[in-house]
């Protein structure tokens, strides 16, 4: 008989086992970082799920899940001398207790990204409850120094102003929520949240600071906003969100907000800026590539996302990230 339990005491144990095919170094690097991240409460493992029988672990998938509502799924690994039929056995009872986690009525979404070569576990993912989604394009510019422009300040109409709790929090959530009508980034995600909880996730990626979340008016109207967050040591800056309200489309608002968070991270001496967008989001693409980015990385994305929310439709942007 095969029982799943959670790691627990073992979850060192479950770790070593679930990086098994990374080499000896990357694999502590990654399990210490993993454990950091608990420790400091940015992450919680309490999920990580095994099968052990007797004195034997057998298999392990990991549930790695944030405070927001996601988790990340790790497709099983098991034991490297296991009879195939055991083998089937113990992927399938891992993926359906990964389930009844993913399915609580606290969590949106259980998500995974694979590298394009991956197929055999991307299939595997879409037979066992997590579909899918689409393919991420990831892509970074280079920051070039020298002089710093202002882009809002060649036209008096047009400014931006960083978030402020206190002050612009409720137009910040209603502008995310704007930007996501008739998106070409991730539709299947519309509706799933409201602008609120998409700011708190955003908050959770990267190196907060409310001075790197730019709004942009013009005149007095919310025209679009632009999220960007910190991956220290290195000196990089993520776009975690980017969208244009739809009255203010097609008028070139989009370049002139994406320049200004160039010249933001030119201020604050930041070398690179990089993004993630859905393949079939040609429009972003190529505003990116007019802007000089350029694609260094390819992912496939699967997500079960939750059903009270999940096939809600009607929402929309050009957002640089499925979790919003």
């Amino acid at each position: 008989m095969i029982e799943i339990s959670h790691a627990d005491d073992s979850l060192e144990e479950a770790l070593q086992l679930q990086l098994q095919t990374f080499p000896d170094d990357e694999r502590s690097e990654r399990i210490q970082q993993l454990l950091e991240s608990a420790r400091e409460g940015v992450v919680s493992l309490e999920h990580c799920l095994i099968c052990r029988r007797g004195d034997r672990l057998d298999g392990v998938l990991l549930l790695v899940s944030q405070t927001d509502g996601t988790i990340y799924v790790w497709p099983p690994e098991t034991r490297d001398s296991l009879h195939p039929d055991d083998d089937s056995r113990i992927r399938q009872h891992l993926y359906e207790a990964a389930i009844k986690i993913v399915d609580a009525p606290d969590i949106w979404i259980g998500q995974s990204l694979l590298e394009t070569d991956r197929l055999e576990q991307s299939s595997e993912l879409s037979a066992n409850g997590f579909p899918r989604l689409t393919d991420l394009v990831f892509m970074n510019h280079s920051v070039k120094m020298g002089s710093v422009g202002s882009e809002a300040s060649s036209e008096p109409a047009w400014r931006s102003e960083p978030f402020d709790e206190a002050g612009n929090a409720s137009e910040f959530a209603s502008l995310v929520e704007q930007t996501y009508r008739n998106t070409c980034d991730c539709p299947e995600l519309n509706g799933a949240r409201n602008g609120w909880e998409s700011l708190e996730s955003h908050r959770q990626a990267g190196t907060y600071d409310p001075a790197r979340w730019r709004l942009f008016r013009h005149g007095r109207k919310p025209a679009g906003l632009l999220l960007l967050t910190e991956h220290p040591p290195e000196a990089v800056w993520e776009v975690v969100y980017f969208g244009v309200a739809p009255e203010f489309r097609g008028m070139g608002f989009g370049k002139r907000i994406l320049r200004a968070g160039i010249e933001l991270a030119k201020a604050n001496g930041i070398q690179e800026i990089v993004l993630a967008v859905d393949i079939r989001n040609q429009p972003a693409i190529r505003l990116y590539q007019q802007l000089d980015f350029s694609q260094f990385d390819r992912r496939i994305v699967h997500a079960r996302l939750c059903e009270k929310r999940g096939n809600v439709s009607g929402s929309d942007t050009a957002t640089a990230n499925p979790n919003r």
